[in-house]
């Protein structure tokens, strides 16, 4: 399969981390859908965790939402009422690590994996470490419901090990809110400093080693790997690629599903493409094939379900495009990748 490098960053989230939203914003009886109509985010989209969405749409939609509650504190419901649930497999890989200390490592490593203009990292100091959290550009009250999420579960994990009282001895804010801080037990006798243009908070070196109990719901660690995703990308191919595999459903995927998920207009998807030397079609036609060869060697599905789930209309017209461009049927490949195993 060809390589293509691109120099046109663009950031992204995980649909993932805007659902979170979505239900403590129903409960709320807040107008969800209005806000995705006013965002211009396909609702459909929502059904699909793995996809993306431009970052400043989701933000836009957050800055809605906590506009229209009127609170400046919409992240420390959003992370109480989810903590690690529902970031797939980022969430399920932090709740099988052993100690605090992995835990924070796996976390950093990862964390591109949800969202890009955004990261985590541990600082070092003498008896106390920090947690950080830092968004290229300006923190305005989106990115900061993001930094009130990171906090709320990375508490919730110390928690695991110090005990429910625990408290961070301080915390830094990047953003001012007009409104006063919520009485939250979570800062309970921590000093809160807001404003500050960085966002971290103190954790005690010690309790890096220390053991995290399980919790209800820990799976096993997966042999293969699998469910392990990739950072997100940094370019067009990466990303229109990503979103095919994601919205493959049973029916082939076209430019203009992709394009209005991306929030842009099919020609301008075009455009963009034809610009790198790309067609929708030829990237449609690698997806396909990275995913026919990944389920062919690493799951037990029929041919025909294969073909099914990657939107072909029968098997056999994904077996005469399989050996096109392979030159082997799927069976063979997978008859061939078990004996090689």
């Amino acid at each position: 399969m060809k390589q293509h490098d691109s120099q046109s960053a663009i950031s992204l989230a995980k649909v993932a981390l805007l659902l979170r939203y979505v239900g403590p914003l129903e409960t709320a009886g807040a107008p969800v859908d209005r806000f995705l109509t006013q965002t211009k985010i396909p609702a459909n989209l929502l059904q699909h965790p793995g996809a993306v969405i431009p970052l400043e749409h989701g933000f836009r939609f957050v800055e809605l939402a906590c506009r229209t509650l009127g609170t400046e504190h919409l992240g420390l419901y959003v992370g109480q009422a989810n903590l690690l649930e529902g970031l797939g497999p980022f969430g399920d890989i932090l709740r099988r690590a052993l100690t605090l200390h992995e835990y924070f490592d796996k976390a950093i490593r990862l964390y591109n994996t949800l969202m890009t203009n955004q990261r985590i990292w541990l600082s070092q100091g003498a008896d106390e470490v920090r947690f950080n959290i830092t968004t290229m550009g300006d923190v305005g009250i989106a990115a900061y419901q993001s930094h009130l999420e990171n906090f709320v579960v990375t508490i919730d994990t110390i928690r695991n090990v110090a005990g429910p009282d625990w408290f961070p001895r301080e915390v830094s804010i990047a953003y001012r809110p007009r409104e006063t801080f919520p009485d939250t037990d979570l800062f309970a006798g921590s000093r809160v400093t807001t404003g500050t243009g960085e966002s971290w908070l103190t954790i005690p070196r010690a309790l890096l080693q220390q053991p995290l109990r399980r919790r209800h719901g820990t799976g096993s660690p997966s042999r293969t790997g699998a469910g392990v995703a990739p950072p997100l990308p940094g370019d067009l191919y990466g990303l229109v690629q990503l979103q095919v595999g994601e919205l493959l459903t049973n029916r082939a995927v076209g430019i203009d599903v992709v394009a209005e998920s991306l929030i842009m207009s099919r020609r301008s998807l075009q455009r963009r493409l034809a610009d790198e030397g790309l067609t929708f079609s030829q990237i449609l036609a690698e997806t396909r094939l990275r995913l026919a060869a990944d389920w062919l060697q690493n799951t037990d599905k029929p041919v025909g379900e294969i073909a099914f789930d990657l939107g072909y209309r029968d098997a056999s017209n994904f077996t005469r495009a399989f050996r096109r461009q392979t030159g082997v049927s799927p069976q063979r490949f997978r008859d061939n990748a078990d004996w090689i195993d």
